[in-house]
């Protein structure tokens, strides 16, 4: 109940961001803002609310993947490099569902789902090594304080340089876990810290008690290949394509600007969408978290004059 009463804060938070913010910028500026939060939430009702099922059967589908891949790679049905290539994939597309997890989008305003809704967080999260509570804490972290070079954990990408930036996006996993015990963990007076460090502690143990018991008992091949590897490259996949590319150049702290919005036209435009897993429109998400992933394009079109009088980041492709 108390992870799911934070869930309902997400939007507060948001607003409450950008109140913090404020200081930073002129009153008729603050004011334009307020307006447009208010007429954006009478646009975005429709999108808000109703059971995820299309996030369910998409989680759902991770997971078959995920154990249908791993389990022919094991059997010797397929080879453990295409595994490894598949089951990369296959995790970069589970960050899509622990993402929704982690805001409650999947049960929406139905709470007899929330059980649903953390299951599929759960396992998803198990399944890229990223435990749900912790990346719920992380990701929160980043929506409160977006593009804070102190406080925001994805701002660890924001550097030019090409090699660096692949240096950064294979190091976020340690990066997250210093990060989260730094933030969280070694802060047990702050509320719900203590009980969430303790959580998430005893799942890494489980999780790698699983990893190392399998090794000892001869699967240290497919533990590497089948596992951590595709857990390593598809967390280097989230980072560049979720946090790197949308937030450039991670230095607008305004709640219209601090992330932007790559859309395609054209016949290839829904392809371009799944890929990307709707970030593209990754603006929608930061400003109205609780909408589900794949309406964003929707809730884009209803909201779009809002966006350009507020000086959103829009970039066309195929135009």
């Amino acid at each position: 109940m108390a992870l799911y009463n934070l869930q309902k804060q997400d939007w507060r938070n948001s607003n409450m961001r950008a109140q913090t913010n404020g200081d930073q910028m002129t009153a008729t500026t603050a004011t334009t803002t307020e307006v447009a939060d208010r007429d954006a939430q009478k646009l975005i009702k429709p999108f808000l609310g109703a059971l995820a099922w299309p996030s369910v059967f998409f989680g759902l589908g991770c997971i078959i993947g995920f154990a249908t891949v791993t389990t022919l790679a094991v059997m010797g049905v397929i080879p453990l490099w295409a595994g490894l290539v598949l089951n990369t994939l296959i995790l970069y597309a589970t960050q899509t569902p622990l993402h929704e997890a982690c805001h409650g989008n999947i049960a929406g305003r139905e709470s007899g789902w929330m059980w649903l809704n953390h299951l599929i967080g759960f396992i998803c999260g198990a399944m890229l090594l990223h435990e749900y509570k912790a990346f719920r804490a992380l990701h929160l972290m980043h929506h409160r304080d977006t593009n804070d070079a102190e406080f925001d954990p994805d701002h660890w990408v924001k550097v030019k340089n090409p090699f660096r930036v692949l240096v950064r996006c294979l190091t976020i996993v340690p990066y997250y876990n210093r990060f989260f015990f730094e933030q969280v963990a070694l802060k047990p007076e702050a509320s719900g810290n203590k009980e969430t460090a303790m959580h998430v502690i005893a799942t890494y143990w489980g999780l790698y008690t699983i990893a190392f018991w399998l090794s000892v008992m001869g699967y240290w091949r497919e533990v590497l290949a089948l596992w951590f590897v595709p857990h390593i490259l598809a967390s280097a996949l989230i980072i560049y394509f979720f946090a790197y590319l949308v937030h450039q150049p991670h230095d607008a702290t305004e709640r219209y600007r601090d992330t932007n919005i790559f859309r395609m036209s054209g016949p290839f435009a829904p392809i371009f969408n799944w890929l990307y897993c709707f970030q593209n429109y990754h603006l929608i998400h930061h400003l109205y978290p609780r909408i589900p992933f794949y309406l964003y394009p929707q809730a884009f079109k209803e909201v779009r004059p809002i966006l350009e009088r507020q000086g959103a980041h829009i970039s066309e492709i195929g135009h």
